[in-house]
């Protein structure tokens, strides 16, 4: 006993620099788990940027009767990229007649295309319900003009033929930087392999 406590006076300053230590530590160890509980609470979380469901349909526009679908990716693209823009769309009613339907065998046709010096006119015929209207927009694949159509509205329970004229304007902006347009070689509607006509 006598050994042992002549043992800690001559080692008391070891000892107290020890238990310093010991109690440090262990308060370093209580802030840094406060810390990381501090932030892993909910209020320092970063949420992701969401839509709420009244914010959503509070920006979605519906469309009403036919229209060019003008801030489309596709039209963009068209324009900057390619150098074409699609200035105007014409649809004319709908002929509900057996006769004109029993006449018309595909789905999908063109009727004509007519070229002019700064735009062209792409008219073609399509069979869809009876009370379509049209969203319509265009792109250009390897060298082949898409006219693509989307068709809304109410359900009737008839289909009619629809002849649908779609009119391309140059991008003038190629001409000012010297850059040639894309070349357009045929045209199809709506992805229809089978409407496929040589662009002239």
């Amino acid at each position: 006993m006598k050994k042992s406590l002549e043992f800690y006076l001559k080692h008391k300053t070891i000892f107290l620099i020890i238990i310093m230590l010991f109690f440090i530590n262990c308060n370093k160890n209580k802030k840094q788990a406060k810390t990381s509980n501090k932030n892993l609470s909910i209020e320092n979380i970063e949420k992701p940027d969401t839509i709420t469901r009244a914010k959503l349909t509070s920006k979605i526009i519906e469309p009403k009767g036919n229209q060019v679908f003008s801030n489309s990716k596709k039209l963009h693209t068209l324009k900057w990229e390619s150098g074409y823009i699609l200035d105007l769309i014409e649809v004319s009613k709908c002929d509900e007649s057996a006769d004109a339907i029993a006449k018309y065998s595909l789905e999908k046709k063109i009727e004509n295309i007519i070229t002019e010096e700064d735009s062209f006119t792409i008219r073609f015929r399509t069979l869809e319900n009876c009370c379509s209207n049209f969203l319509c927009e265009a792109e250009l694949n390897d060298q082949t003009l898409n006219i693509i159509y989307h068709s809304f509205g109410f359900q009737c329970s008839c289909k009619c033929l629809f002849t649908l004229t779609y009119r391309f304007n140059f991008n003038e902006s190629f001409n000012d930087i010297n850059i040639e347009r894309t070349v357009i070689k045929n045209v199809i509607v709506n992805g229809d392999k089978n409407s496929k006509t040589e662009f002239k």
